[in-house]
């Protein structure tokens, strides 16, 4: 057998593996359940890659990043590995085309996301392949205490059963101590090794900043180098915005999913290269992107959860050299989050009515849908039915979410055709067409009840299963519409929704709405950890972060003044807990205006009031305000 060294070398051209890569491989190759938690650019996917080159049979890699699962696929291509993603079909092809492709391929690799093994269908193909290897990517998904809980990922559990002592490994880059032992359970993994990376990044600073003068601060950072940098804000406005307010005085450019491929690409590229110095980008940008002398990220407002904060701020310094993580945050922007994330959970009313009005919009019937694709205009979907935009698009991505359909937001130009006469007339009047007799027959066999209703056409469906070119099918119709024998019109479509279960409501929605419950509540808890974090002045950041995922750094961090740094001011404790007792007893105070009005250290006021919080003595108001607590 070559050796995972020697595979390593060949096709990705290192001499040596990253911390715990060697370890989590030799760990599947003997056949044993493996958790892999490896830091945000800890080469994940090279442990199972390297795997699958060293046994026969496949390896089958479950991930929820769509994205990420087709560009890996394209780099195991180039890099003349054998691999292949099972997505949704393109036009003339069926999903079973893509698994007849996995019999009588030379596949190694397979990439599908979880929704995909809720197919009976597809599952029941998929333990027919020599499967040597399971590994499910993100594997934090699977669990209701992470934030990023999928439902679909509890069918892998299911699935894993129907295989025949075939190990799972399961890879993340972030999981508290709860979501470890949950994922142990939901995954079913037996006697499981553990191999776990610190969490630590020595060479990375944490700089939390609270201003009201975020571009101020930003301005400031970025006059410190002229290294590359990733600036991350909330939604789509702000990056251009601010990509305004820097493109005079910088090379800058923006980046959100809103862009169209090329453009993304020709960005992504740009900034790879060093053409362009600062990426300005929403919130998901980065995500395997291998870029390593990074050497800023800053956060203009804080993300949604401690576990997102940490993966961000895990693009800066992967070559190991100093960089830095800064946050700029204000009382307001807890405000946005509570606002943009607990009202992401539409209510069952809301719910409800959106997913009876979808189905009617797209004339899916009830019991019916299953594995269909539908492609709709999303503005006219809203206008049409009297909807607000934003609770739809809710609707839409919480759905996704939770695997009743897969959704993308994808431009496709689509025909209406309706035809005005009868059979019989089209007939005689296809006498004098005679070229065009054969394509319109094969129409009506794809669409069979065309002569009764509108009927959406694909062109590039007919085209591939007609033989004729699009250019060609596009001029039969219009010669048919200019002699008044159809009607032709053009659709703009930008939304796609692959339905992965029918039409079953109410039942379908039920636990849907229970799940959406439990969600919020721990969608709440995030928030409140996060701010905490970015709230508590005088306590070491690096500290806090790793106590979040159960990990205790003994000594200074050697990066900071934090009280929990050793670094306490000489000052009458005592005292300052008396003069603090009066300014609450008289009424709720911040911390900011304790330290403006308390002659003593921000340092020490801070610790005695997280040291009071801790066990129950003060607590905070819905203004972030700090009052005694009532007896």
């Amino acid at each position: 057998m070559i050796s995972a060294e020697t595979l390593l070398q060949k096709h990705w051209g290192f001499d040596r593996f990253r911390p715990f890569q060697k370890e989590i491989i030799s760990s599947v190759l003997e056949g044993k359940d493996t958790l892999g938690l490896l830091p945000t650019g800890g080469g994940k996917s090279i442990c199972y890659q390297i795997p699958a080159l060293m046994k026969e049979g496949i390896v089958l890699v479950v991930s929820p990043l769509i994205a990420l699962m087709q560009d890996q696929v394209a780099q195991l291509k180039q890099k003349k590995i054998p691999a292949m993603m099972l997505e949704r079909p393109s036009p003339g092809q069926s999903l079973t085309d893509q698994l007849d492709n996995l019999d009588y391929g030379p596949y190694k690799i397979l990439f599908l996301s979880p929704e995909r093994l809720q197919n009976s269908d597809v599952a029941q193909r998929l333990v027919r392949l020599p499967i040597h290897l399971l590994a499910v990517d993100e594997a934090h998904c699977v669990s209701e205490w992470g934030p990023d809980f999928r439902p679909a990922f509890l069918a892998i559990k299911d699935f894993r059963e129907r295989l025949s002592n075939v190990p799972l490994l399961a890879l993340t880059a972030s999981a508290t101590p709860a979501v470890l032992e949950d994922m142990k359970t939901k995954l079913a993994l037996t006697n499981p090794v553990l191999h776990r990376a610190s969490f630590n990044r020595p060479n990375l600073k944490y700089r939390i900043e609270k201003t009201n003068d975020k571009v101020g601060g930003l301005l400031k950072r970025l006059s410190l180098d002229e290294e590359p940098c990733i600036v991350y804000c909330r939604t789509r406005n702000k990056t251009e915005t601010l990509y305004q307010q820097l493109k005079t005085q910088h090379t800058v450019a923006f980046f959100h999913g809103g862009l169209d491929e090329v453009e993304k690409k020709q960005r992504l590229e740009s900034w790879l290269q060093q053409d362009t110095r600062i990426m300005v980008a929403t919130l998901a940008f980065g995500m395997g992107i291998d870029k390593s002398n990074v050497r800023q990220v800053i956060h203009m407002s804080p993300p949604e959860s401690i576990e997102h904060y940490y993966q961000e701020t895990g693009r800066a310094g992967r070559d190991g050299k100093s960089a830095t993580a800064t946050l700029f945050w204000a009382y307001n922007d807890f405000d946005s989050l509570q606002k943009q994330f607990l009202n992401a959970f539409p209510a069952k009313k809301e719910l409800t009515l959106f997913y009876k009005c979808i189905c009617n919009h797209l004339q899916v019937a009830y019991g019916e849908g299953n594995e269909a694709t539908y492609y709709f205009n999303f503005d006219e979907f809203c206008t049409h039915y009297g909807l607000s935009r934003a609770k739809t698009m809710q609707a839409i991505q919480v759905l996704d979410r939770e695997g009743l359909w897969r959704w993308q937001s994808l431009y496709r130009e689509k025909v209406s055709l309706r035809f005005l006469a009868n059979s019989k007339e089209i007939g005689i009047w296809l006498k004098t067409r005679n070229k065009r007799t054969d394509f319109f027959q094969h129409l009506w066999r794809v669409y069979p009840r065309i002569l009764q209703r509108n009927q959406e056409i694909d062109f590039e469906l007919l085209a591939n299963t007609s033989g004729l070119s699009q250019k060609k099918i596009v001029k039969y119709l219009k010669e048919a519409h200019t002699d008044g024998w159809l009607e032709l019109s053009w659709i703009k479509n930008d939304s796609c929704l692959e339905w992965l279960h029918a039409r079953e409501e109410p039942y379908i929605l039920a636990p849907i709405i229970h799940r959406l419950k439990k969600r919020r509540e721990q969608k709440q808890k995030k928030i409140d950890a996060l701010y905490e974090f970015c709230s508590s002045e005088g306590y070491c950041k690096r500290k806090r972060l790793l106590a979040y995922f159960g990990e205790k750094l003994v000594g200074s961090c050697e990066d900071c003044t934090a009280v929990s740094c050793g670094q306490t001011p000489n000052e009458n404790l005592e005292a300052l807990k008396k003069d603090l007792t009066e300014c609450l007893q008289q009424k709720p105070w911040s911390s900011d205006r304790l330290v403006q009005h308390l002659p003593y250290s921000k340092e020490n006021i801070v610790l005695v009031l997280h040291e009071w919080a801790s066990v129950g003595h003060i607590t905070q108001n819905t203004n972030y305000q700090w009052e005694l607590k009532k007896s």
